[in-house]
């Protein structure tokens, strides 16, 4: 996964839903992300820390994972 988001521009798409009583409220975010190109000891390194094991999109922004991300 993360040697075909290298290099590459890809779309994520966050969504929320606000739920109370029978009332909902929901939206989504469309937000484009691009990735540096990376070696393969970079993702190597990242696939060290054991972080996107867990994650759909095999990184998460959120933490070491920003470090791959240019824009």
């Amino acid at each position: 996964m993360l040697k075909t988001l290298s290099g590459n521009t890809h779309y994520v798409i966050t969504g929320c839903a606000i739920v109370k009583g029978d009332k909902c409220v929901s939206f989504s975010v469309k937000s484009e992300v691009e990735f540096y190109p990376l070696s393969e000891e970079e993702i190597n390194a990242y696939l060290d820390t054991d972080e996107p094991y867990d994650k759909a999109g095999s990184y998460g922004i959120q933490a070491k994972g920003a470090l791959l991300v240019k824009e």
